[in-house]
């Protein structure tokens, strides 16, 4: 959508030409392994701002990566017992929880096995998981087992002997992260965006920054916009089944995996959009309803500041589910 401000200023009966709109400054990197993207207004060095945000999104994958054999997780995985953590990934864990919780596991951070089990990380099994597979990995599962504590200023997480996957949330967190990084080196009005994952504060060059939610079709990113939001001061996080899928025997099967039943989820889900204050509540809430589908709205209404769009398979197409609030920060 393409929106057209125009200012006019009268002195002395003359209307005098609109000073141009100042133009925000901008850099783009790659880290977490996907993109990222930053902007802002003002005068802050792009040399510091890029050091911030090298530094943050590096801090982020050591502690949360599921790739790294230092990282956090994998001495997590690796430990009988509780093993001493940094602060974010003890928060972000903390975090993860709590959506557990209030989601009834539809959220879980302990996915891990299952995520590798049906081929989303590693290697893609020949043949659909049994029965007895699916529930051997849901035996290694349970986001209850998990505790985070602080002991002397520590922070510690105890796995229970699952294996914790953060990748539902560790990209909303890095946002928030990088957010406050740059904001700590003069940038201001930003817009910061990590993997597709947005976070605004401010204004952009023609006022409040917009962000285009894409249509869950096979396109190419960034060329098929279902809304445009401004999410003011907040954050906006989609999650969806329309790219990562994975191919076993003649079967298709979408990235989401429902933790309760230890298999994809088959709710006609396409993307579940989320604004909230945070990235990070953001980015949990949207996996939490694509396992839920439109149920999961109730998750969204009792949450002051967060609205939701969901994006349904229907005969005719898609169709959307918005939040009660949603129209108050969709651009029309």
């Amino acid at each position: 959508m393409h929106r057209v401000a125009l200012v006019l200023t009268l002195v002395a009966c003359a209307a005098e030409t609109p000073a141009p709109s100042p133009e925000a400054q901008s850099l783009q990197g790659t880290g977490l392994g996907t993109s990222w993207t930053v902007k802002w207004m003002g005068d802050a060095p792009k040399a510091e701002v890029e050091a911030a945000v090298v530094t943050a999104l590096a801090e982020v994958d050591v502690s949360m990566s599921t790739w790294r054999d230092d990282s956090d997780l994998a001495r997590i995985r690796a430990a009988d017992g509780a093993v001493d953590v940094s602060w974010e990934t003890a928060h972000v864990v903390d975090a993860s929880l709590t959506l557990a919780r209030d989601s009834d596991g539809a959220f879980d951070p302990t996915v891990q096995p299952l995520v590798e089990l049906w081929g989303f990380h590693g290697d893609v099994p020949d043949a659909i998981p049994s029965d007895e597979a699916v529930d051997a990995a849901l035996a290694q599962t349970g986001w209850q087992r998990v505790a985070v504590s602080r002991v002397d200023g520590v922070s510690r997480v105890d796995g229970g002997g699952t294996a914790l996957d953060l990748s539902a949330i560790a990209k909303g967190w890095a946002v928030d992260r990088v957010a406050t990084a740059v904001a700590g080196v003069g940038a201001s009005d930003l817009l910061v965006e990590v993997g597709g994952e947005t976070r605004t504060s401010g204004s952009g060059p023609n006022g409040p920054w917009t962000v285009g939610v894409e249509r869950p079709v096979d396109a190419a990113p960034g060329t098929d916009f279902l809304a445009a939001v401004q999410p003011r001061n907040g954050a906006v996080a989609t999650s969806g089944n329309y790219r990562s899928r994975v191919t076993i025997g003649d079967e298709s099967f979408g990235h989401t995996l429902d933790p309760r039943t230890g298999r994809p989820t088959t709710n006609g889900m396409r993307s579940a959009t989320v604004i909230a204050p945070t990235c990070t509540e953001a980015d949990g809430l949207a996996t939490a309803l694509m396992v839920l589908g439109e149920p999961g709205l109730a998750l969204i209404e009792e949450r002051p500041g967060v609205e939701a769009l969901l994006v349904l398979a229907a005969d005719e197409g898609l169709r959307e589910v918005p939040s009660s609030g949603l129209d108050a920060y969709r651009v029309r």
